[in-house]
């Protein structure tokens, strides 16, 4: 049981690594544009390791409401219901509040979501 959960543990940090870059962009580009929030990869619905660049950004959310982790990568706001659902999950399972994260640093959340009722998740943060 360990041994598959280091390597998941592994994999997740692999796909950070990797994906650095677009992973940066892609919460820049939404922070502008939608305010606080984190970055939800739900493993279930993601083909590959790496991200493509026109993947990423060809995402157009025409209001937060539109929203939702039943995407590959998306990018969660602080006033969506995803956000405050995976805010208590997150709550439970790591006893860290990430609504009273402090806004002036510049990390962003990573959510790797592994089922479809959010039991299972690991999480990463990412500096800019």
């Amino acid at each position: 049981m360990s041994l598959n959960r280091s390597l998941d543990k592994r994999k997740n940090k692999n796909f950070v690594i990797n994906n650095k870059y677009f992973l940066k962009q892609y919460a820049l580009k939404n922070y502008d544009f939608l305010g606080k929030g984190i970055i939800v990869v739900n493993l279930l619905l993601l083909q590959t390791d790496t991200i493509d660049a026109k993947d990423i950004f060809s995402q157009q959310i025409e209001n937060d409401q539109d929203i939702t982790i039943h995407q590959p990568i998306s990018y969660i706001p602080q006033n969506n219901f995803w956000f405050k659902m995976l805010n208590l999950k997150i709550k439970k399972k790591y006893k860290i509040n990430i609504q009273e994260q402090d806004s002036t640093n510049k990390k962003f959340l990573i959510v790797f979501v592994k089922d479809a009722s959010i039991e299972h998740f690991s999480i990463y943060s990412i500096k800019l």
